[in-house]
């Protein structure tokens, strides 16, 4: 099951507003910018891959990597949310596990999933 394109961001001012307001913190494979928004009847997210991850297909591979932890954690997410999550170097040549285990870390830091998960 796909997420639904509405839950994506795609304006770079979506992006700007994330760093400037919202509060970040790295891990080992992902940096996680959160901001708390009342006006996301759900949630919002983006994801940003550089060129230094590699050439295209690693970054879309990576892309798809992280857009299916994010489906897998979908239930868990506190709605009213928005949050980019960034790809650092490390993360192309890790597995799926670690990629996984990495961002839920970050999200439960970062208030992001609901307490139950």
């Amino acid at each position: 099951m796909r997420l639904p394109s509405r839950l994506r961001m795609k304006e770079s001012r979506e992006f700007a507003r994330i760093k400037k307001e919202g509060r970040s913190q790295a891990g080992r494979f992902f940096v996680l910018a959160v901001l708390p928004d009342e006006s996301v009847p759900d949630f919002r997210f983006g994801l940003v891959t550089g060129k230094k991850l590699g050439d295209a297909v690693a970054r879309n591979r990576l892309r798809r990597q992280m857009r299916e932890i994010i489906r897998a954690a979908r239930p868990a997410i506190r709605p009213g949310s928005l949050f980019v999550t960034i790809a650092r170097w490390r993360a192309p040549g890790a597995d799926f596990a670690e990629l996984e285990q990495d961002w839920l870390r970050l999200a439960r830091r970062q208030g992001l999933l609901a307490e139950s998960s």
